[in-house]
């Protein structure tokens, strides 16, 4: 329900000749595959991410004469649901991120785009158990008293409470993405190559102020505090298809020894009307990004569809680039 709703204000937007537009995003997508952590099988994997703009001149500052910033000032929800084979409680310990965020953009002389965006929010799972045990509600003596056992030896993904073990913590994110373009004759972008970097914290206090939904002591011992991201995006044309392949990698390195300390993700995806709705398949290795999931690691590739939170227009560019004939 969620999606079709995003699908239908998206193209009611885009039918009034207007549109927001994320350079640096989290694109939705519901998704099923193959490969499993020993304990549990995912059915069916989905973000149903949603931006909403408080303030955005993106599309407007790429097409005017001289270079300015173009803004954006936004809430955005950022869900990641499962639905697992199992009879009583097929969804567990969802996602939920949640972000106000500000990002700028600017068109160099060459026609290509520099962005920098920060990010900061809450992100848990809605559950109120110990994470190492059903028994205990998280933050009591008897939850507390379960980490003194927990050694750098401890296998985390065997002991982990899988139903209702509580995930939480505020988060900050700092983001830089530089978008080299190449133009046809109609000032469309043909192809693009796409490089971001990312450094993430998560910290005790929400917004850097207020004490409400931070982590345990406990907890960020294993979590740990910091992650690096990096990611390359090729984006080209075929026909009127549009198509793009993807590598990221996250690195995590203050985690517990148990975890893994790294995940890649390597994607395809194609737009077959050259719009935002794609189809798309990846290929994941390392931590699993689902929550207190992270203590698990094991390959997985799915299928699915997804959406662009950045499809090319049409841009007033500062020179040409591909010589008419």
């Amino acid at each position: 329900m969620v999606s079709f709703q995003l699908l239908s204000a998206q193209n009611s937007k885009s039918a009034k000749g207007f549109k927001d537009y994320f350079p640096i995003a989290e694109r939705p997508f519901l998704a099923a595959g193959t490969g499993n952590n020993p304990y549990e099988r995912i059915l069916l994997e989905a973000k149903p991410v949603v931006y909403y703009s408080i303030y955005n001149d993106i599309r407007e500052a790429l097409n005017r004469d001289t270079i300015v910033a173009g803004d954006a000032v936004y809430l955005s929800i950022q869900p990641h649901l499962r639905i697992y084979d199992e009879n009583s409680k097929p969804v567990k310990t969802p996602s939920y991120k949640a972000f106000i965020g500000w990002q700028s953009i600017i068109k160099t002389e060459n026609n290509n785009f520099l962005t920098a965006a920060i990010e900061t929010g809450h992100y848990s799972n809605g559950q109120s158990k110990s994470a190492f045990s059903e028994d205990f509600e998280d933050n009591t003596p008897e939850s507390r008293a379960l980490y003194d056992d927990i050694t750098d030896d401890t296998n985390l993904s065997e002991i982990l409470n899988r139903s209702s073990g509580n995930f939480s913590t505020n988060l900050t994110r700092l983001s830089l993405n530089y978008r080299i373009n190449t133009f046809d004759k109609d000032n469309y972008p043909l192809q693009s190559h796409s490089f971001t970097m990312a450094y993430q914290i998560y910290h005790n206090r929400f917004l850097g102020v207020f004490q409400f939904g931070g982590y345990n002591p406990e907890d960020i011992d294993i979590y740990g505090r910091h992650q690096i991201e990096a990611w390359y995006e090729f984006t080209a044309h075929f026909k009127k298809m549009r198509y793009s392949l993807t590598q990221r990698v996250f690195l995590h390195p203050d985690v517990h020894p148990s975890a893994e300390l790294y995940r890649s993700e390597t994607s395809a995806t194609l737009y077959p009307w050259d719009g935002d709705l794609g189809i798309m398949a990846r290929f994941s290795f390392g931590f699993d990004d689902y929550n207190y999931r992270f203590v698990d690691s094991y390959p997985r590739f799915s299928i699915g569809l997804t959406w662009d939170w950045f499809t090319p227009f049409v841009v007033k560019p500062r020179r040409m680039q591909v010589p008419q004939n």
